[in-house]
């Protein structure tokens, strides 16, 4: 028995530099979630939007990510 993929909306993850922790000196980090991105969105796309965005931040961007999402059955 084969197994069957349905591709379910993607997502963008981008982290944000908040600044130090002033008592651990730790890097403060905040993630905003962009969801129900269209799974056959290419990568350059999708950093492209995370790339205009980053515009419209108060904070540095650390990390663009994409999150696949695949049901199995």
């Amino acid at each position: 028995m084969s197994v069957m993929e349905g591709k379910n909306p993607t997502s963008l993850r981008m982290k944000f530099d908040l600044g130090k922790d002033e008592l651990t000196n730790k890097t403060k980090v905040k993630s905003k979630t962009y969801s129900n991105i269209k799974p056959e969105a290419t990568s350059q796309a999708i950093y492209d939007v995370a790339t205009t965005l980053e515009g419209l931040q108060e904070f540095p961007v650390l990390e663009v990510v994409r999150i696949d999402n695949t049901t199995l059955a």
